[in-house]
């Protein structure tokens, strides 16, 4: 028992390792990608960090920090609400630990840290530093639960439980409490120097104890050991200088499989087992060095699963990587045995295509691959249907360098979802050209940030008895003297470079700076603040909402915060939490273009709504289609039965505005009244534009 318990310690000890060096190997390629580039762009940093967390188990958020230790981007799969790495970098004597770390260049590890909801997480910080170069850290959030679960397995599997203590803590657990007379094997690992070692301790099942401690095996075993002793004494004579010859070469073969596996581990991805993003660029640089095989055209295909992390989301990331081991066999069905297929991280895949191809060749095949996606995959009684996004780019006419090649299948990638998505696109100038314009609108978004050139624009709303009651704040970018841009040229890119939120807070912070001043002669005013699904998943939004209220001490009952159906789902759960604690300060939220999402009368029992706001799209035409009128009317009933207020967007005519007084909606907006305005502008004006007299406008019988 003893030996087997060596054996598996000694299996756990060096998965541990490879893993935790993976780990930390992976993420210091992070650091060498930033350097190398000379810092990155915030969206491709994005796009690198998300890949990280959704490949690595256990980590479910990383953040970059600057050289000020000044947290600048962070990105997450999800809210958690757990620990902020501001507490982590902030404890006392941490700033010596990374400046060692930073003169030493090698990560630095937090202590466990106990969450009040039961987890027990780790932080990694690995220094950016190359020469007299230094740029911050990467920092990652691990999960220890998670990240040793997924290493170890299932204990009915593997016939052996693991408990790891951090100290006298114990931090990981998948078995019942030892007892005095356990059978246990333990080693120790120490992180790094300047935290205690971790103790882990490996005992059986019930099942394997029983199975061993039979006597039954024992009987056998030692039969079979007399009788191989008595064998073997009678041969050693004979066979000794053979043996030690033998034994010589097997230690010889032993060490060469033991450097196969770890090149093999080092090429290849440890989940489908397919090469690695290390190996098909190591491959494709080798093969345009080679002078006669760089005469010979080939083809990349960037292949991007769409969708996939709601597979995760859904079902599970378990059955996610169920759905990615199943992929090879599908690759297989498609291409051909000398095309090489790697895994890039994530469910992102490269597929390299020796030989000259026709490109219509190549577009069939992409085509059939694509098909190939929509047959569906069963996994534990699941029926999982894919599509794909394609990029393709050809040596050498789209790129003569590892790095022109995969950039350039990457930006063909982007068009295709750009089309839709389960589509392919082939490398071209037009790619080109419409990436380079978007990293230089990119750029400007960035230089208007850091300039404060995104102001505020006021829209009025006014009851059915033409008072003002209150205004939506609304985004403008200034590009030069009285030269606005509005939100819908740029407003994506603001989200997906996450510039959303930063360019928020300042907004907020402005307009609720602005309305203070009408507060103090218009108690009664509100005003309304657009929030994006960025800003809401974010995991400091209430923190830094109250310190912005509190800073300018704006009454939390006068602020109106309006969100998107769709913004509400991206993650259920964690709307409620929020929009729970936003009416617990007394804050109102608003359902912003109501009626446009996929089920809205769920999120009126599920969240807690204070305004309906009507979308525009349903008022522009219900003078001229019934089935608008009747979706309108519908919702001002339903607003009255549930004691919600709803409001008008868009109103332009008369008309309008008359049957949506009859129909007993309580306030409105739109161009009627007024275009969204300076913050100047709605101050000298407000008195005028408080009194506007409904009756003047002749909405009792609608004659203009």
């Amino acid at each position: 028992m003893n030996q087997i318990l060596k054996g598996q310690s000694d299996r756990t000890q060096a998965q541990i390792i490879y893993t935790s060096q993976e780990l930390t190997s992976d993420l210091a390629s992070m650091v060498n990608r930033w350097l190398v580039n000379q810092g990155t762009p915030e969206l491709k940093w994005r796009s690198d960090a998300r890949n990280f967390i959704e490949r690595t188990p256990g980590v479910n958020e990383i953040w970059w920090i600057d050289s000020d230790l000044t947290v600048q981007w962070s990105e997450s799969l999800k809210p958690l609400h757990h620990i902020d790495i501001k507490s982590i970098i902030s404890q006392p004597g941490i700033q010596t630990k990374l400046a060692s770390a930073q003169r030493d260049n090698l990560p630095e590890y937090s202590p466990v840290i106990n969450t009040d909801d039961g987890y027990n997480i780790i932080f990694i910080l690995m220094p950016i530093v190359f020469d007299a170069q230094f740029d911050g850290y990467f920092a990652i959030e691990i999960y220890i639960d998670e990240f040793l679960a997924r290493i170890l397995n299932d204990p009915v599997n593997t016939g052996f439980y693991t408990k790891a203590y951090a100290g006298q803590e114990v931090v990981y657990a998948d078995g019942p409490q030892l007892q005095q007379n356990s059978y246990l094997e333990f080693f120790e690992l120490n992180l790094d120097a300047d935290i205690d070692g971790w103790t882990f301790k490996i005992y059986p099942t019930d099942t394997v104890l029983t199975t061993i401690l039979s006597p039954l095996p024992y009987v056998v075993l030692t039969g079979g050991i007399l009788i191989v002793f008595m064998l073997l004494m009678t041969l050693l004579s004979r066979h000794k200088a053979k043996n030690q010859s033998h034994q010589l070469s097997l230690e010889i073969k032993e060490r060469e499989k033991v450097q196969q596996k770890l090149s093999y581990l080092a090429n290849h991805d440890s989940l489908t087992n397919l090469p690695n993003r290390h190996y098909i660029t190591q491959y494709i640089e080798q093969y345009i060095a080679n002078s006669d095989k760089a005469k010979i055209p080939f083809t990349l295909l960037f292949i991007d699963l769409d969708h996939f992390k709601d597979v995760n989301d859904t079902l599970g990331h378990a059955m996610g990587d169920q759905l990615l081991k199943k992929l090879p066999e599908l690759f297989s069905r498609i291409f051909r045995n000398h095309d090489i297929i790697a895994r890039m991280g994530g469910d992102e895949f490269i597929i390299f295509l020796p030989d000259k191809i026709r490109e219509e060749n190549v577009i069939a095949l992409a085509e059939r691959f694509m098909k190939q996606l929509k047959y569906p995959v069963e996994i534990e009684g699941h029926q999982i249907r894919l599509t794909g996004s394609i990029g393709i780019a050809m040596y050498p006419r789209d790129g003569t360098t590892v790095n022109e090649l995969l950039s350039n299948a990457d930006a063909a990638l982007y068009r295709a979802k750009d089309k839709g998505r389960n589509t392919y696109a082939i490398y071209d100038s037009v790619i080109e050209h419409k990436a380079q314009a978007r990293l230089k609108l990119v750029n400007q978004l960035h230089e208007a940030q850091e300039q404060q050139r995104f102001e505020m624009f006021y829209q009025p709303r006014y009851d059915a008895q033409g008072h003002m009651v209150g205004a939506e704040a609304l985004m403008r970018w200034r590009q030069a003297e009285n030269d606005y841009q509005e939100p819908k040229a740029f407003i994506e890119l603001l989200e997906d470079t996450g510039l959303i939120v930063s360019v928020s807070w300042q907004l907020l912070s402005e307009s609720c700076q602005h309305f203070k001043t009408l507060l103090s002669s218009h108690k009664n005013i509100v005003l309304s603040f657009n929030v994006s699904a960025r800003l809401l998943e974010h995991p400091e939004f209430l923190s830094r909402l109250k310190n912005i209220l509190d800073e300018h001490q704006f009454p939390y009952d006068r602020l109106e915060l309006e969100l998107t159906e769709q913004t509400l789902i991206q993650d259920v759960e964690n709307s409620q939490y929020i929009l729970n604690q936003l009416t617990n300060w007394g804050i109102n939220v608003a359902i912003d273009d109501f009626g446009t999402g996929y089920s809205s009368l769920s999120y009126l029992k599920n969240f807690p709504v204070h305004a309906l706001k009507i979308d525009k799209s349903f008022i522009h035409d219900m003078n001229e289609d019934q089935d608008d009128l009747e979706l309108v009317k519908t919702m001002i009933v339903m607003g009255k039965n549930l004691n919600i207020t709803t409001v008008a967007e868009g109103v332009e005519t008369y008309g309008q505005l008359q049957k949506l007084v009859a129909m007993g909606c309580d306030e409105f907006q739109g161009f009627l009244f007024s275009q969204p305005i300076p913050f100047g502008t709605l101050q000298s004006h407000l008195q005028q534009l408080s009194d506007i007299d409904f009756a003047a406008l002749d909405i009792v019988d609608g004659s203009n």
